[in-house]
Formats: structure tokens, sequence, C-alpha cells
């Protein structure tokens, strides 16, 4: 059964979740995007709230920041509305924001329609400072392949090797991953104005959340750590006290800001953009990051986007076999990879409305 809630496109992800939300008479609100999908079809952000709309305490699941990563989102969206009942006269509210890039969903992109990774996006747009990644600047010129080819790919990993053996590992994966705002047409492309989706996630606070004192975030990815495994992600350090309210109601939980993590973190991720549209309750966000492929057959695979982006008008035939490239990094077919999203998912759900019922 579960396995029939994963979609192969944003249109039928989104078909999907419409109906399921129609058959228990749950309003949608949707916020109309402005470009069309690949058919020509329709593209929305689709908001569904399950509880009372007076609820002070509100857990949000959100689907597809990272476009092609919202299909297991999709999936866990459809399981809660067919799982997760809560009383109309209780004080809890489970808000589902479905498809939050719509575009980069629908054309199976990482990045939005204006190549801007959403999770390096949501800085401070009245103060936004210097936002500079001298590391990116080094790579730019080599981090994407002149060619979807072995040769071209074997050129471009011997240089970025040759910048990690003189840089070190965490610099190099600062330099690729960690956003940067010099390069509009590279990777991990921050952007400098406002994007289509950080203004809807502002028009979403303001409609849903005006009535919150406690808020709570799963914002749903893919692409890293272990195959099918779900691992929650705070973007605070573990001795904060957002970061320990993660702990509290997640267990193990990954602090991008610890001093001992593994991970490179990233600029203006979405967990700090939901607390400034909404900055009035107290919030706990965090990322649930399913593993899939290796990290250098996740990261070739964006690297290879990056290549078709830039040739999208030349590529040919060669546009498939990219994207079918980005669908086995961020979306594997196995049927137990996809079982393991689903269990842990609503896991992970389940334990975010304990905490936030608590709070």
């Amino acid at each position: 059964m579960s396995l029939s809630r994963f979609s192969n496109t944003y249109a039928e992800a989104k078909e999907r979740f419409l109906t399921v939300a129609q058959k228990r008479n749950i309003a949608v609100k949707s916020y109309e995007h402005p470009l069309t999908g690949p058919s020509g079809e329709a593209l929305s952000t689709d908001v569904a709230l399950i509880g009372p709309a007076s609820a002070s305490r509100i857990l949000i699941l959100e689907s597809s920041l990272h476009g092609v990563e919202g299909y297991p989102g999709s999936a866990l969206q459809v399981g809660a509305l067919e799982e997760i009942d809560l009383p109309q006269d209780g004080d809890v509210a489970l808000l589902l924001v479905h498809a939050i890039n719509p575009w980069g969903f629908a054309w199976n992109r990482r990045f939005n329609e204006d190549n801007i990774d959403l999770n390096r996006h949501f800085i401070d747009w009245d103060a936004p400072g210097t936002l500079d990644n001298p590391g990116y600047r080094d790579i730019a010129d080599f981090v994407i392949p002149t060619d979807f080819s072995e040769e071209a790919l074997a050129e471009s990993d011997a240089k970025l090797e040759a910048y990690r053996a003189e840089k070190g590992d965490l610099a190099f994966r600062s330099a690729i991953k960690l956003g940067q705002y010099s390069h509009p047409d590279g990777l991990y492309y921050g952007g400098l104005t406002p994007s289509w989706s950080a203004k809807t996630v502002q028009n979403i606070a303001n409609d849903f959340l005006r009535n919150a004192r406690f808020c709570g975030l799963i914002d749903v990815h893919t692409g890293l750590g272990p195959f099918g495994f779900g691992e929650c992600l705070s973007g605070m350090a573990p001795d904060s006290d957002e970061g320990k309210r993660c702990t509290a109601w997640y267990g193990d939980v990954a602090h991008t800001k610890s001093p001992k993590t593994d991970y490179a973190g990233s600029a203006a991720s979405i967990l700090d953009g939901y607390k400034r549209a909404a900055p009035w309750p107290v919030w706990t966000p965090i990322g649930l990051e399913f593993g899939t492929r290796d990290p250098k057959t996740v990261r070739d695979a964006v690297r290879f986007d990056g290549w078709l982006h830039l040739n999208r008008d030349t590529a040919g035939s060669k546009a498939d076999a990219v994207k079918a490239k980005l669908l086995h990094a961020y979306y594997p077919a196995e049927p137990e990879w996809r079982e393991a999203v689903m269990t842990r998912g609503l896991e992970v759900l389940r334990l975010g409305l304990a905490g936030i019922s608590a709070a």
C-alpha cells in the first residue's frame, strides 16, 4: 500500500495529494506559480491543514525544496493525509506544504526556475551583508564538466582532487556545497533577491501561522547518508535551546553547527527562512535527509545537470540521460528504499507531533 503513494512525475504527485485531501474533506490552498511544467501543466504549491485552524501548536511537513527531491516528501504527505488524524477541538495541527519548489519538481531539477538552490537562499533580505564563498570562486571554472562524458568528468575530477589535496576535505566540501552568490549559472547559487518560493513561504506564514505559539518544521530531502536511512538534521548547535529541543523531540540529531559534525552545512537555509517569515512562535525545525547513493554519484549527477543547464539548447538526447542520472541519485526506484522512506518518515512525523503536543 505505501508504495502506491510514490509518483513518477510532479503532475502525478500533485494529483495524488489533492485527491487524498479531497477524500478526507481537507481544504487545500494553492499558490499558483507563473510558469508551467514540461507538458504545459500548471504549477503550484498546495497547502493542506490537518487539525484546527486555531491551533497554537503547528508542525509543518514540507516537500520539494530541492525540486527533484520532492517525490519521497510528497509520498510522505500522502501517507500523512491517509494516516494522521488530529481532533478539531485540540490545539495541535499538521500543515502539509506540498512542492514549495514546484518548477524544480516538475522539471526534475534540484534548483528552481532561476537556478537558485533554495536551501542557500533564505538570507535576511533587509540586511544581506556580504555574501561570499571564495572557495567556490576557486573551483567555478572546472566544477561543472565541459561535456556529458566520462572524459570531461575525469578532467573536472582531477582538478577538484588537486583542490582537495591543497585545501583539505572540509574546505573542499564547503567550496562546493556551502552556497555561493557570485555565479548565477553555477552550482548551489543562493540568489540575490527573493524568489517566488521565498515569497510563498512568507505568504504561507501569513495565512496559516498567525495564531502559532510553537512551530515545528520537517523539511524532507534526499541524497545524503546511507541508503534508505533517514537522519534528522538541526541547523543549530546541540547546546542551544533549539538544538536541545530537536534532540528531545527526535532523539539522535545531527547538528550542522556542532564542532564534531561531518556536514559542511549551508548558509541561509529554509530552517532560517521560516523563522524569519514567522518570528513570533518558538521554532523547532529540522531537515529529514534520506540517504541514496554514494556521495560522488550524487555530486556528479548535480554537476552534469549543471552542464545541461548551460547547454540545454544543444544537449539533444543527452538531456534524458542527464535526468536519468539525477533521478537515480535522488529518487531510487528500489522498493526497499521507498519502504524505508515511508516507515522512517512516518516515524519522524509522529515524533514531531508528540514533541509539539508537549511544547
